[in-house]
């Protein structure tokens, strides 16, 4: 069985990769206590931008690098073991239980999250983010709405016209106009819309309604997550504040800055297979089977020992 994971990790670009290192290694408390994380979250103070640093020196490392350590990464974080020697069925056995592991650890962490599947995990997180962004949308000036609007009904209207059919029903309109599409942005009609819509579809519109949320959150790749984000860091200064705001002039103790940090990353590691699920619907110049050739031949090099 073919790993949707593994699909999409194969086709995911520099960019989103590189900003995925970035917050895995750096969204950490120390930073978020020293960089004043309520400041990050409404893009007052510096946190965003030494991130966006971090990613983009990321970004000069080869791309097929960035791919195998992002799966070892996540290998390493649910506790995976490492095969002898990496050849594209046991990439797939990785990459399903990938899938299975991030759906639990989603339930886990977030308790509104019922779902069994990693389809209903990037269902579900898409449209937490549409949602968020959605509210954002309320507050933008009448021109930037305009502009946000066309650019969703682009999307739209670029999708196969049977489908385009099917949205049409679940909105319950004849056409995509400037009206009816921000109106359904306004009273979450859209995104109510486009969860019926993913649930009779899948996979085949996942990239396309994720760009819908980049759309609307003005931003790239992973950070279109930063709303699902600012939900959670919250409630992990909520928990563990008190011990750590206590030490931060001393140095935070080992067990706040280890546990602590453990639960950001729960919290990032089904986003990351949730872009990875996203860019298997990305068309890409190379085959699929060339791109998976050189990424197992990378990879037993990089991080296998020779038998």
């Amino acid at each position: 069985m073919k790993s949707t994971f593994i699909s999409g990790l194969m086709n995911e670009e520099t960019e989103s990769l590189s900003n995925q290192l970035g917050l895995w290694h750096h969204l950490t408390l120390r930073n978020i206590l020293q960089r004043k994380f309520t400041g990050w979250l409404f893009d007052t103070d510096d946190l965003g931008n030494f991130l966006m640093d971090k990613s983009q020196k990321a970004a000069s490392c080869n791309t097929t690098e960035l791919k195998a350590w992002k799966l070892n990464q996540i290998m390493q974080f649910l506790k995976i073991p490492m095969p002898d020697k990496l050849d594209i069925h046991a990439l797939n056995s990785i990459g399903t239980e990938i899938e299975v592991q991030a759906t639990a650890l989603l339930r886990k962490v977030d308790k509104d999250f019922k779902g069994t599947s990693s389809d209903e995990m990037v269902r579900y997180l898409l449209i937490q983010i549409i949602n968020k962004f959605s509210e954002q949308f309320k507050n933008k000036d009448t021109k930037e709405q305009d502009e946000i609007t066309r650019k969703i009904i682009d999307i739209l209207q670029s999708m196969p016209l049977d489908q385009q059919e099917v949205l049409k029903t679940l909105l319950d309109v004849d056409e995509f106009s400037s009206d009816i599409i921000r109106q359904a942005i306004f009273d979450h009609t859209l995104s109510t819309a486009l969860a019926s819509f993913m649930m009779m579809v899948r996979y085949t519109v996942y990239y396309e309604i994720s760009k819908v949320a980049i759309v609307l959150s003005g931003a790239v790749s992973l950070y279109v997550a930063k709303p699902y984000l600012k939900s959670f860091i919250p409630l992990v200064m909520f928990l563990f504040s008190p011990i750590a705001v206590a030490s931060i002039g001393v140095g935070l103790t080992w067990w706040t800055d280890v546990y602590t940090n453990n639960q950001i990353r729960s919290f990032l590691l089904p986003i990351m297979v949730m872009s990875s699920i996203l860019a298997s619907g990305q068309s890409q110049d190379r085959s699929s089977d060339e791109r998976t050739d050189s990424f197992v031949e990378f990879y037993n090099k990089q991080y296998l020992k020779p038998a």
